[in-house]
């Protein structure tokens, strides 16, 4: 049987699929998967090494000028290159109009999707797939293992492996700073702004622990967050600024390396969940029992005290003063001393 998976995004989402990849294979290993992810994923999904073929399309085409010549003509193109693949079943994990479509488009013999997908997919299914009452994403995915004939499994295994040259390029960068013993990863971005921890919060939490834990921090993010984390960072003995400086793949690279990750609600917390790595993690307008990191290694989740209206799940605040900011550096410090103690440092 020839698979192909549409999961564009988002890159805990695209984590979350790699359970069912990894289930469907280990127990179908016959089950030949492809996957098709916009440009910004395509990297990373071919860590995992049960994914045989990765298709890519430019996210940014589909935005305002999604129906111009060029972004038309590449659409052709993928999909004319996809349906010489003659694949048996195209089943959509994301749900959305646009991966519907690709679904659609695919000449699959089954195209498949869930039956609450949104923006009109499930018009371009020929299966619907009940995800169930179950609240955590991934295992709303794994409902979909149930068409083939495969239990969900107790454990979700969301396991990858960063490439030999992400795991080089990472070691040389500590090294580069100095760094060749245990180092804290401290994560400050995330794409809705409500998410985010105050600056102020993290600068705090990065001089008590390189002081008092005598640990190095290295801060990651995207190339936007750079200018704010170098804000942070900057004069703070031993805390480094590494936003904008690594790909997804060299950012698992260092996620698999490090000590201790705290983060806000983000990819990067996942990708350190399929790593079993300890996380210290920070919600407010989301929910760990939906979104939380699934993982066996020890976990620290805060929540802000006080706020009935978190969470929300909303990209914008109406308060003045937010529910993260509700999260004190006392109170990360405290959970990360605990979650140090536990270790052994």
């Amino acid at each position: 049987m020839r698979l192909l998976i549409v999961k564009p995004s988002s890159l805990g989402d695209v984590v979350h699929a790699f359970a069912f990849v990894n289930a469907l294979k280990a127990a179908r290993p016959e089950v030949l998967i492809d996957w098709l992810a916009n440009d910004m994923y395509a990297s990373f999904v071919k860590c995992n090494s049960n994914v045989e073929k990765v298709w890519s399309f430019k996210r940014g085409g589909w935005g305002k000028n999604w129906a111009s010549p060029s972004t038309v003509a590449d659409v052709v193109n993928l999909v004319s290159w996809i349906r010489r693949e003659k694949y048996d079943v195209c089943l959509d994990l994301q749900g959305l109009l646009r991966s519907g479509l690709f679904t659609w488009f695919s000449g699959a013999v089954e195209k498949a999707g869930f039956s609450n997908a949104r923006e009109g997919a499930g018009f371009f299914y020929d299966k619907l797939i009940d995800p169930g009452e179950k609240p955590h994403a991934a295992h709303k995915l794994l409902c979909a293992l149930e068409m083939f004939g495969v239990a969900e499994p107790v454990r979700p295994d969301f396991g990858f492996t960063p490439s030999v040259r992400a795991v080089e390029f990472v070691g040389k960068l500590l090294g580069e700073v100095g760094i060749r013993g245990k180092f804290l990863v401290f994560h400050s971005g995330a794409r809705w702004s409500t998410k985010m921890w105050p600056a102020e919060h993290w600068r705090a939490l990065a001089e008590s622990a390189t002081k008092k834990f005598r640990l190095p921090v290295i801060f990651t993010g995207s190339s936007a967050d750079s200018a704010q984390v170098g804000q942070i960072v900057s004069g703070v003995p031993g805390a480094y600024n590494f936003a904008g400086s690594l790909g997804l793949v060299e950012l698992s690279a260092l996620l698999q390396m490090c000590f201790v990750t705290v983060t806000v609600d983000s990819g990067p917390m996942h990708i350190s969940a399929a790593f079993n790595k300890p996380i210290v993690a920070l919600f407010g307008p989301t929910s760990p029992e939906k979104t939380g990191p699934l993982t066996t290694g020890p976990k620290e989740i805060l929540r802000p005290e006080g706020m009935k209206c978190a969470p929300c799940f909303s990209r914008k605040c109406s308060f003045p003063v937010g529910c993260m900011e509700k999260i004190t550096p006392q109170m990360v410090e405290s959970r990360l001393e605990r979650m140090l103690s536990f270790l052994g440092h």
